[in-house]
């Protein structure tokens, strides 16, 4: 994907001096997962499958039955990272967003959704200094290697209530994006000798189809399960001197499932598989990528109150492994959340606004394996407005 850059500079990629922007393990493959949910299934354990009560993520083309009123969810994530690689550390950041939902219901059993959302994150940025001889002289020259945007995905799901208490849906989209690859070499003590960079640019094209449902067994219980499955991924440049990127995407299979274990606390549980072994035909390398699966949950207590108004604790857990192996291993992430709601506006029929937050404590990375760790806070927020 990268033959065109210098040697040299691709280096960078092995022994970054120092990290800035987005995660370092974005610098495999396609880029760190992101995940389509709002911040009450991120603090619930982030699967977002099989959630009794209102859920805007994209998890589930079956979540749009049922629903009896037009709402819209959109969310935002801000991170800070702790970054240590081989003795060397940084600290970094940056903000997401990522989902945006509507859900449209049509009578009393048809719902229709439209949502945007992230997928893969890769925006990162590694800078190396070194000494470089000009003449009879040792100059200082800054190497730069910059990488923004990402893939993200665009659905649109139809969903049907067959009965009361069971839901399905089916979702059609498109995984799209593009991304930025800048390397450049700059020499800062002197103003004779200028510095040169390189542009490489992809833009991202996949189709992708997914399938859905719930079921609730008794009205303090409900049961979920989506499909996804998604085919080739074009990444196609904007120079020909560039190479063209072709992936099968992965195949996906997601379930979960929530009840009340008391009056106002609900426990949830999910988990996610998802076929990436399939994309590392795509860069001619057996070991970039691998299978994963995902485990999350948490509980969450609703009967809290603040300033006159419902307000909802949650705690959650996940644990992950990510797609791209760094070094021959395959990453891993743990992390703990805790998260609030609030009901910022309601009327006899329910909410009308509804605003909720997840703080996540995690870690990413093995260091006797890879030499990369990354130990992060990542902060979710999320907005809901419903109409009539």
């Amino acid at each position: 994907m990268m033959r065109g850059f210098p040697a040299a500079l691709l280096a960078l990629l092995v022994l970054p001096a120092a990290a800035g922007a987005q995660s370092l393990f974005s610098t495999r493959g396609l880029g760190v997962p992101i995940e389509p949910v709002d911040a009450r299934a991120r603090a619930l354990g982030g699967i977002g499958i099989g959630m009794l009560g209102w859920t805007g993520s994209m998890a589930n083309p079956a979540e749009a039955a049922g629903v009896y009123r037009r709402g819209i969810s959109a969310a935002m994530q801000p991170s800070r990272r702790s970054v240590e690689f081989e003795g060397e550390s940084d600290v970094l950041g940056g903000t997401r967003f990522p989902l945006i939902r509507a859900v449209l219901p049509f009578g009393e059993r048809t719902g229709l959704a439209l949502g945007y959302g992230g997928f893969l994150d890769q925006s990162w940025a590694v800078r190396t200094e070194t000494m470089v001889p000009i003449g009879d002289r040792q100059l200082r020259a800054v190497d730069l290697l910059e990488s923004t945007g990402g893939v993200a995905q665009a659905r649109v799901d139809l969903a049907y209530l067959l009965t009361p208490s069971l839901g399905v849906g089916i979702g059609a989209g498109v995984y799209t994006g593009r991304m930025e690859r800048v390397v450049s070499r700059s020499f800062p003590d002197t103003a004779f000798i200028q510095g040169f960079s390189s542009v490489a640019v992809w833009n991202f094209m996949g189709p992708s189809v997914s399938a859905g449902a719930w079921w609730e067994p008794l009205p303090i219980a409900r049961i979920g399960a989506s499909v996804t499955w998604a085919g080739e991924l074009r990444g196609d440049p904007e120079e020909a001197t560039t190479h063209a990127l072709r992936v099968d995407m992965p195949l996906q299979f997601a379930v979960g499932a929530s009840g009340q274990l008391a009056p106002g606390m609900l426990a949830v549980a999910g988990a996610r598989w998802a076929g990436w072994s399939s994309a590392a035909d795509g860069f001619g390398d057996p070991n970039v990528a691998a299978d994963t699966w995902e485990l999350g949950g948490g509980v969450e207590w609703a009967r809290g109150r603040a300033l006159g108004r419902p307000f909802p604790v949650r705690v959650g857990a996940r644990y992950a492994r990510l797609p791209f192996r760094i070094e021959g291993a395959t990453p891993t992430e743990f992390a703990l959340a805790l998260g609030f709601g609030s009901v910022l506006a309601r009327d006899e029929l329910g909410p009308r606004a509804v605003l909720d937050a997840a703080i996540e404590r995690g870690r990413r990375g093995d260091a006797a394996a890879t030499g990369l760790t990354e130990s992060f806070w990542r902060f979710t927020i999320s907005m809901a407005l419903f109409g009539q």
